[in-house]
């Protein structure tokens, strides 16, 4: 879920207070859409109301923050995903990173031309139709249509046969045995713990017995409470405009709840729907992986193999089924 890159000309490495609680106007003027002015939730505890599950605002709309209209994956989004600097320094573009990243997939969950692969979430489809390139049997799902048409352009403008399909990540579509399950750029961790291990078990129910699950993310608790990922940045996106993004991080749920605007050269900035996603540790993930089934799990902390510590710039979970 995580935009890919950033420029943070202005940055902050202690988290921040949490969302609005009502409705956000369409437009602001460099408004603050979180409060800079709240102490980390780290400093808080036990003063916010203790939640397992997703934050729900009875003020708000219907929809959840991750549905397809509500109000945060959509053209925003998309314009978010295409910025010119990482967390950690990397200065390369976003399908240059999406190269390394499927490189890294292929790798990892030992694929070869025709394995077979679902790509769940797989949003506007930016892993499928690469991985597809590599000759692979790629199936995407995901439950947003808008990013689902853009997926399938982008397969027919690279001339490659993947397949998407609409669905919820909790409760697949029917689909054919697999080889691989990829679960990309914190993409884990939306509902309630008891839903997430159902997305697990629905992801060791696709796999083929020899088949692998790999989940990844850069956001970790280390990398929020030591400040790499900041409580407040600025991002220079390709588009020209930038991406403000505000997170913090609740010591007792665990969850990284935030916002992010697009913001004009005029400094109105566009807001996003606050978002809240369970940040999982890699004992959690472990833990998760073997109450849905599978046999064996190994972190990584790099595209290359690398073994996962604190400071990695990634987390990425193997799940062998």
């Amino acid at each position: 879920m995580t935009a890919n890159s950033g420029e943070a000309s202005t940055a902050t490495g202690q988290a921040i207070g949490a969302p609005n609680s009502r409705p956000l106007p369409t437009k602001t003027k460099r408004s603050h859409i979180m409060p800079n002015d709240m102490r980390c939730a780290t400093e808080r505890r036990g003063e916010e109301k203790d939640m397992a599950g997703p934050v729900t605002d009875p003020e708000g709309p219907d929809k959840a923050w991750w549905e397809p209209d509500g109000g945060f994956f959509g053209d925003l989004y998309r314009e978010a995903d295409d910025s010119l600097r990482t967390f950690f320094g990397d200065r390369t573009r976003l399908n240059d990173r999406t190269v390394v990243e499927a490189d890294g997939v292929t790798r990892l969950c030992g694929l070869t031309a025709n394995s077979r692969l679902l790509d769940c979430p797989c949003g506007y489809g930016r892993h499928s139709v690469e991985l597809a390139r590599r000759g692979l049997d790629v199936v995407g799902v995901d439950i947003n249509p808008g990013f689902l048409e853009a997926a399938r352009r982008e397969a027919a403008d690279a001339d490659v046969a993947a397949h998407f399909v609409e669905g919820d990540m909790r409760e697949l579509p029917d689909v054919a045995p697999v080889d691989a399950v990829i679960n990309m750029f914190y993409s884990f961790g939306f509902f309630t713990p008891e839903e997430d291990l159902a997305v697990l078990r629905g992801f060791h129910a696709v796999l083929k017995p020899t088949g692998r699950l790999l989940m990844h993310t850069m956001v970790t608790i280390p990398a929020l409470t030591e400040g790499r990922i900041p409580a407040e940045e600025r991002r220079l996106l390709a588009s020209g405009r930038h991406l403000v993004s505000r997170r913090r991080l609740d010591a007792d749920t665990r969850r990284e709840v935030g916002q992010w605007a697009i913001v004009d050269d005029e400094g109105t900035e566009q807001p996003m729907t606050p978002y809240d996603v369970r940040i999982y540790a890699p004992d959690e993930f472990t833990d998760l992986c073997r109450e849905a089934g599978f046999a064996s799990t190994t972190c990584y902390g790099g595209w290359d193999g690398a073994p996962y510590e604190d400071a990695s710039p990634n987390l990425i979970v193997i799940a062998d089924r």
